[in-house]
Parts: C-alpha cells; sequence; structure tokens
C-alpha cells in the first residue's frame, strides 16, 4: 500500500472522509435556525380588571422590559413576544400591601440572627409565600432596622428576587410604647433596632434626621396608651405625647415624609385628623360610627389616608373589635375616604393567604368584589405614593400582573385561582399541575371497626369508627376534650382514602362546614366560628387527605416515596378555611412500644409546605395493619410525644 509522508493511503483516506463529515457537521449547524429569545410577553384575548374600577373584554396585552407597551381589542404582532393564550382568563393588577411585618422581633435577638434570618429564610418566603399570592409590592410598618435596609438593599440590587419593598424604619413611640415594650421586648436588641422612644422635641428631630438619612419612604408612630394584649399577657403601654405627635407630622411633611400612625381609639383618631396625619392605621376600634358622626366629616375634610388591616383584628382579645373595624369600614368607603389595603400581616409566620382574606373581609363589610381590588391595586399604589407606575393594567404602568383562572370580579374567593404572576415583566410564579400518584386501594383488617387514640397528658381523646367504609366508604371521627364531645367529623372517601365528602361540626363555637367534591374542585360551605362561608379550591386530582394522618395507611401500602396532600384547615391559626398544601415522606421503620404492646412501624414525617421550616410532624403505623399507632412532632431538642393508640375494638 502507498505510504505518503510516512501515513498509509488508507489513513490518508479515512482523515479526509472524517474531516468532510466534520465540515458538513459545521455547516449544518452554522446555517441552523436561530432560535430567538423571548423577548417580553403578549397575552391573546383576555379579560382586564384594570384597577381603578373598569374592566375590558378581549384584550391583547404587551408587555417588555418591564412595562406594558399596548393593550388593545385589535390583534397585536409582536413576534419576538411569547405568547400567552388568556382565553377565560383574568389578568389584573399586582395586590399591594401598605400594611405588613417582615421580621416582628420573634425569631430575632441579635444582628447576627437577623441577619441569618435575612440569608436563609427569605428568598424562600418571598418565592413561596408572597408571590404566589399574586403580591407584587408591600410597605413595612415595622422591623429590625438593619434587616429592612440590607433587605431593601438586597431586592433593589437584585440579590433577593420578590416584591417592591418601600419602608418605615422604626417607629417613634413614647418610652415604655408601642413596640418598644411588646414587639422589642424580646431582646434590648431588637427593643433598639425597632422603636425610637421620645420624649422630648429633640429626640423627635434627631429620629427624623435619622430616618430621612437612612432613606426610609414614610413615618410611623403609635398613637395609643392603656391596656394592650400582647398575646396573651396584658400590658399598659404609654402614649406618645400630643405636641410630640404633632411635631413627627411636621417635621415629617418638612423633611418630605409623610407620618402615618397606629391608632385603635376614637378620640386618638379624632386628634391625628385635627393634626393633619397623612395616614391612619387599623382605626377605630372602640365604637362604631355612623354617616352623621362629626368625625367622618372631619376625615373627609383632612385627606387622611385609611389602612383598615381588619384580619388583624380576628386576633383580638375583644371580638367587638372585629365588628368595629367591619362596620366603620363601610361608613368610610362610602364617605370617600380614600382606603388603602393593608393586613398587618407577620411574613415571618403566615403566608399571602391573609391577604386574599383582607379581602374577603372588605367584601363581607359591605363592598362588591371590584370595589375591594380596587383597593388592593390602584387605592393602594396612590396611598404609597407609587400610582405613576403601579396599581393598573394600563399603557406606561409595571407590568407588575397577575393572571387569573376565574374572575375574582364575581366572587372575591377567586382571588386564589392564580395561574401566573408577573413581577416587573417577568414571570415569578406559575402554577404547577397537582400531583396525582398511585396509590392502590385499601381495605381496613377484618377485626377492626373502631381505634381509641388518646394523647399523652390525657386531655384529648380520638375516636374513629371504620365500620361503614367497607360497604359505604364512610369513616367517623369524634375528638373528646375533658370527656366532653369537641368536634364531630364525617368522611366520604374513596378506596384510597380520599375524601370526596366532609362534615365537620364543633358546637362550641357555631362551626358546622360542609365540603364536597365536584369535579376539579372542591365546594365549602356552612359556618365557621359563627360566619357564613362559601368557598371553592381547586383540587384537580389531588389527593384529598382530610383525614390527614389517618389516611396514611393507603399511601403506605404504595410504592410512593413521598406524597403532597391537601386538607382544609378548621384551627385557630391562620390557615383556618384554606386548603393547606403537605408533603408526606417515608422516613425509615422503627419499632416501639405503646401501652405494654410493640409495634413495627413504618414512619412518616409531615410538613406544610409554605412553612417546611416550621413545623415538621411525625407518625408511626403498624408495617402489619397499616393503623396509626403514634403521633409527635419535631421539638427543639427531641420529638416530641402527641397520640398514641389506646385500644382497637
Amino acid at each position: 500500500m502507498p505510504v505518503f509522508w510516512g501515513v498509509p493511503l488508507i489513513a490518508w483516506i479515512q482523515i479526509i472522509l472524517g474531516s468532510g463529515v466534520v465540515l458538513f457537521a459545521l455547516i449544518k449547524f452554522l446555517r441552523r435556525p436561530k432560535k430567538r429569545k423571548a423577548d417580553g410577553f403578549l397575552i391573546r384575548d383576555v379579560h382586564v380588571i384594570v384597577g381603578d374600577g373598569s374592566e375590558l373584554f378581549h384584550q391583547n396585552v404587551l408587555f417588555k422590559d418591564g412595562i406594558i407597551r399596548r393593550i388593545s381589542d385589535k390583534t397585536i404582532e409582536d413576534a419576538a413576544a411569547a405568547a400567552i393564550d388568556g382565553t377565560g382568563l383574568t389578568l389584573m393588577p399586582g395586590l399591594i400591601d401598605s400594611h405588613i411585618h417582615i421580621q416582628g422581633g420573634f425569631s430575632c435577638r441579635s444582628e447576627a440572627e437577623s441577619d441569618a434570618f435575612l440569608r436563609d429564610r427569605m428568598p424562600q418566603l418571598f418565592s413561596e409565600g408572597v408571590l404566589p399570592y399574586g403580591i407584587t409590592t408591600i410597605k413595612d410598618l415595622d422591623a429590625p432596622k438593619h434587616f429592612i435596609y440590607k433587605l431593601r438593599d438586597k431586592l433593589r440590587s437584585g440579590g433577593i428576587t420578590g416584591p417592591e419593598l418601600l419602608i418605615v424604619g422604626p417607629n417613634f413611640t413614647a418610652p415604655g410604647g408601642h413596640p418598644a415594650s411588646t414587639l422589642g421586648s424580646n431582646s434590648p436588641w431588637a427593643k433598639e433596632e425597632m422603636a425610637i422612644e421620645v420624649s422630648t422635641p429633640a429626640q423627635v428631630s434627631e429620629g427624623i434626621r435619622e430616618l430621612k438619612q437612612a432613606g426610609v419612604d414614610f413615618l410611623k408612630f403609635t398613637y395609643q396608651g392603656g391596656d394592650y394584649w400582647y398575646f396573651d399577657e396584658k400590658r399598659s403601654i404609654r402614649k406618645i405625647d400630643r405636641e410630640l405627635m404633632r411635631q413627627i407630622i411636621r417635621e415629617g411633611r418638612e423633611n418630605g415624609l409623610q407620618a402615618t400612625a397606629h391608632v385603635f381609639y376614637y378620640d386618638d383618631v379624632k386628634e391625628l385628623l385635627e393634626a393633619g396625619i397623612y395616614g391612619i392605621e387599623h382605626g377605630i376600634l372602640d365604637r362604631d360610627i355612623e354617616p352623621d358622626d362629626p368625625i367622618v366629616a372631619l376625615w373627609k375634610a383632612s385627606g387622611a389616608r385609611f389602612v383598615p388591616t381588619v384580619n388583624a383584628m380576628t386576633y383580638e382579645k375583644d371580638p367587638a373589635r372585629l365588628a368595629h373595624s367591619l362596620h366603620n369600614l363601610k361608613v368610610l368607603y362610602d364617605a370617600g375616604i380614600p382606603i388603602a389595603m393593608g393586613t398587618d400581616n407577620m411574613l415571618e409566620s403566615m403566608t399571602g393567604e391573609i391577604e386574599h382574606r383582607e379581602l374577603a373581609y372588605y367584601v363581607e363589610a359591605g363592598l362588591s368584589p371590584m370595589q375591594a381590588i380596587v383597593l388592593a391595586t390602584g387605592n393602594s399604589a396612590a396611598h404609597l405614593g407609587i400610582a405613576d407606575r403601579k396599581g393598573l393594567v394600563k399603557e406606561g404602568m409595571e407590568a407588575d400582573l397577575i393572571l387569573l383562572e376565574k374572575d375574582p370580579a364575581e366572587d372575591i374567593s377567586n382571588i386564589s385561582f392564580i395561574d401566573k404572576v408577573f413581577l416587573r415583566g417577568k414571570i415569578v410564579f406559575s402554577q404547577n399541575a397537582i400531583s396525582s400518584y398511585d396509590i392502590p386501594d385499601y381495605a381496613y383488617p377484618a377485626d377492626i371497626s373502631t381505634l381509641h387514640y388518646q394523647k399523652t397528658n390525657g386531655t384529648e381523646r380520638r375516636r374513629l369508627d371504620v365500620s361503614g367504609y367497607a360497604e359505604k366508604g364512610e369513616i367517623t371521627q369524634t375528638l373528646t376534650r375533658d370527656d366532653a364531645i369537641w368536634t364531630e367529623e364525617i368522611f366520604h372517601v374513596e378506596r384510597n382514602l380520599s375524601c370526596t365528602r366532609w362534615q365537620y361540626k364543633r358546637p362550641s363555637d357555631q362551626t358546622d362546614l360542609h365540603a364536597q367534591k365536584d369535579g376539579d374542585y372542591i365546594k365549602l360551605s356552612g359556618t365557621f366560628k359563627g360566619k357564613a362561608q362559601h368557598k371553592t379550591f381547586k383540587i384537580g386530582d389531588g389527593l384529598w387527605y382530610q383525614m390527614m394522618e389517618m389516611a396514611m395507611p393507603a399511601f403506605i401500602a404504595s410504592e410512593e416515596k413521598q406524597i403532597v396532600f391537601y386538607s382544609i384547615g378548621t384551627g385557630n391559626n391562620r390557615g383556618a378555611m384554606g386548603l393547606g398544601e403537605f408533603a408526606a415522606e417515608k422516613a425509615g421503620e422503627e419499632t416501639i412500644s405503646v401501652n405494654g404492646s410493640t409495634y413495627d412501624c413504618v414512619k412518616i414525617s409531615f410538613v406544610l409546605t409554605a412553612f417546611s421550616w416550621a413545623w415538621t410532624g411525625f407518625y408511626w403505623y403498624d408495617k402489619q395493619t397499616g393503623q396509626l399507632v403514634q403521633t409527635g412532632e419535631k421539638g427543639k431538642n427531641a420529638e416530641k410525644s402527641g397520640y398514641q393508640l389506646w385500644g382497637i375494638e
């Protein structure tokens, strides 16, 4: 075989052929059609809630570079924008909460702890507990100053993705006032960070200079004295001097900072209005006012804005405060007082569901769903001084938007059916498909008809009757406290123990609920603590494990390692009457002894997905029968025991 330059001919042929193949592939790659990167979004044929009380139908909405560029019922062509079919969907402005607290001093007693909270928790809180609920702008009314300044800077720089943040910094108060002796009572550090205690004009001036230099957006002070319930502890707090109150309002305005005030009582509100206050937080909670009350005319003439925080009143010791809040909200709204949505939500322990609940309270007070939406969009933007760029779906406005599956102007509960959330024109939340699982049919052992459980401290007992499951798919559960029936439940379930119908009664507080699965939705009605309930939750093919831990025998029998399931809350926390999402995971096997019997168990861990950091429950199930043997939860240093199996019939 011929050889050229020391290389056989066949090798030259292989080299030439190989090079040709590579060259051909390279040419094809370079000449391929370029995949154009999407530039903005075009939502076609969508219903638009503008945010000022008006609505548009069959609109095409184009937004680019974070700005709404065009809105038209005529066809819009833009090949660079990613198209979204909006048929049957509703587009509205992002929600604006004008009164929240991101970190209230509960989880930090030092700057190091606060920094850890900022670093480790805030990205998750925003991505899981705020943005998915359509909240795109917030105003923080008091948090540790170093924390809130750092968070503001990280949001502005893009170090954390979250809503636009406006702040007030630490609050002015009297020595021994709120929040110095309440939120600041956890530690000297928190007190120093969250309160400016003033008793002289010089201290007021110094505080305003400090806050102006820090670049806050507003000032806030407490104008309340006397008894104050701090959770379950009654404290006596001092009210700031009237002349100092006037000075804060006056000097704040001179320095370009409008002042807003925490206030509960009629007489205090009157003094604030007379002094020229910009914003009233919480409002008149010690009495009902009527349209002809002189304070209504005074309020309107003053131009002061109102942030009612109705939902926060549900946790006041005096239930009359909630009634006064609802009544007075409607009176002030009808009088034309400018009102903005605020919740007093504590983001370190609660999600944006509170904002949805606040809107529901506005409707309960007598506003229409559209009027409630305006308070949370256009009105809130005006209150915060950002109405030139936020709060409306209009050309030239920032593209902070919510795309919904249902129209909240028809039913305010539809605000929870969020498909996508856009923040400055970018998708920050897109609804995940509800997971379905291959959970096999489950049958209770023939010798089990009733299971009895008791809390380890003996205060509660549970009785689960499964005798009607085989024929009717019916299971009943009775909870007894101090030998008196506390709750009664009837579950109608599928063979994988997912609920189809549920009845729940708690006579002690007039709770009587009925829920039924209807296609992709759970429809809930009845009363909760004496209040009428009409709610709809999307469930799709998801597991409605309303029996919670008692539904796990079906999961244990499956090949699944982890499942996500849903349950309607009925407790006293802010998850009540919401559809909670839980994750259950097989966490291994353990042998445990309960009441003289030993069981080989499968251990299951539970977390509430929105608060996976806050709570973990543990449940042990007998491998042989699948039945629950013991419950517990993760404590600070060890697992804490809950219920234990007491007997089987």
